[in-house]
């Protein structure tokens, strides 16, 4: 079975215990049905790969089945070499689909995880704060194998956690703070880190300073900016895995 989905959430790619690093994506169905995919491997998103794909892109796939692949109604399993990248949606079009989802993190908590585990909201930013991330369980993973038991191409396990502090829109929210999972951010981590090891960025708050310049502060001038969020997998607590917002080309969409 095909299924059309607009990807508006990409996670940082994370380590599995047996495979390679895997991807999480999620985003909204044709049918306006919120879906979370995975694992897709890492692999799939590498440049020049008829796979790959990004947010705010419409992609098309083959269901193993249509069931939920967890506890959580909105996961499915695919066939990951059938996924075939189509149109990257216009910013118009997603905020009326986004508009339509919208909710408050109070509202999606009143519910088991079971019932809902994603939804968008609008948050009002507080702060960006930076932690220390528990990888010893990841570092200690050597022998990785691909999903086909090749060997795998490994990525820098990041060193860093961020979290945004936030309020979101319901009359009671007394705010929330929520790792940020986006694969944007940590993009913009490894990039940062790799400066510094190259001498380009004094220290590790220099390299903390331009994430939450890029992250925090330019994000509270964005015309509008929503957070795609899900729960995790074993914990039925809230993350967000998805940041959108329009780009400078939105502009005119915003406008009009």
């Amino acid at each position: 079975m095909k299924e059309k989905t607009l990807i508006l959430a990409k996670a940082s790619p994370v380590v599995s215990k047996k495979y390679e690093s895997l991807v999480c994506v999620g985003g909204i169905t044709e049918k306006e049905e919120w879906r979370r995919i995975y694992p897709v491997p890492w692999a799939c998103f590498w440049k020049g790969k008829d796979t790959c794909f990004k947010k705010k892109s419409w992609i098309e796939y083959e269901l193993k089945n249509n069931l939920p692949s967890d506890h959580r109604k909105e996961s499915r399993k695919i066939i990951f070499e059938s996924i075939h990248p189509l149109k990257e949606e216009s910013y118009k079009q997603i905020r009326e689909i986004l508009q339509k989802k919208l909710t408050t993190i109070e509202e999606l908590e009143k519910k088991s995880h079971k019932e809902v585990s994603m939804g968008v909201i609008k948050p009002e930013l507080i702060d960006f704060i930076e932690e220390d991330a528990n990888n010893e369980k990841f570092k200690k993973r050597k022998s990785q194998k691909t999903l086909d038991m090749t060997d795998a191409v490994k990525i820098d396990i990041a060193e860093k956690k961020y979290s945004y502090r936030f309020k979101c829109g319901h009359p009671n929210c007394r705010g929330h703070k929520m790792m940020c999972e986006d694969w944007e951010l940590g993009e913009l981590y490894r990039h940062c880190e790799d400066y510094r090891k190259k001498g380009k960025y004094k220290d590790s708050k220099e390299v903390f300073d331009k994430i939450k310049k890029r992250m925090f502060f330019e994000m509270l001038n964005k015309k509008e900016l929503y957070f795609i969020v899900g729960t995790h997998f074993i914990h039925p607590t809230y993350m967000i895995i998805g940041v959108v917002y329009p780009k400078k080309t939105d502009k005119w969409q915003i406008l009009n």
